[in-house]
């Protein structure tokens, strides 16, 4: 009589698992390569098993940037007993960091719904903050708008000049790769143009980001 087979820890699906999935597969290959089908493949599972998680692309990006906004500790907006420019600023750089470290999931935030639990608890603690720097009516939820057109903006700029895979060169070798690219502006042609190209070779760096949040939030709060 033959013993049976034992057989090894079933591997049941979750959300949390599809969405790990995505994301590793985004990191390693770009957002190009995203959709149900290549993250079925990825799992060992037909298109169909994923369905109860995720309907179809736009629900994985959906997945994807709420996972990413996590990322940013919701921590550094808590208050009031700091300063609500502090509590906006320390989020703003931590979200700055959490989508450069997933480099494909950055555009999506320009097309994905936002619409999920992390996101609006983001809007939330951001509406929170700028009431405490004296916004009333509208204006807190109008400069929650602002604050995310320009992380997002910001960060969609750098990726764009890479190609949105781990692992993203450093900040100083994309630095020093935009340098290159702008030594053939002609100075007699464009002068301050040719003169700015230091500068403008640093705008992917976060010394720039921190430069142009200070202002935006010192203009918000005016």
């Amino acid at each position: 009589m033959s013993t049976p087979r034992k057989r090894g820890p079933k591997r049941t699906l979750s959300e949390e698992r599809v969405t790990e999935t995505a994301l590793a597969l985004v990191d390693r290959e770009g957002g190009a390569a995203l959709s149900v089908r290549r993250v079925a493949l990825e799992l060992g599972v037909r298109p169909n098993a994923l369905y109860t998680y995720v309907p179809d692309r736009a629900g994985l990006e959906r997945a994807l940037v709420e996972w990413v906004m996590l990322q940013a500790d919701l921590a550094h907006l808590d208050g009031p007993a700091r300063a609500w420019r502090s509590r906006i600023r320390d989020y703003a750089l931590a979200l700055r960091t959490a989508l450069l470290d997933h480099p494909a999931v950055a555009p999506l935030l320009m097309t994905a719904p936002m619409d999920g639990p992390a996101a609006l608890a983001v809007g939330e603690r951001l509406i929170a903050a700028f009431e405490d720097a004296g916004l009333t009516g509208k204006a807190p939820a109008r400069a929650c708008w602002v604050l995310i057109v320009y992380v997002v903006g910001a960060v969609a700029l750098d990726v764009a000049e890479t190609d949105g895979t781990l692992p993203l060169a450093s900040e100083d070798d994309r630095v020093a790769q935009r340098r290159e690219r702008f030594a053939f502006v002609p100075a007699e042609d464009w002068p301050r143009t040719a003169a700015s190209t230091g500068t403008m070779a640093e705008w992917v760096t976060e010394r720039q980001f921190a430069w142009g949040l200070d202002r935006v939030l010192a203009g918000l709060a005016g």
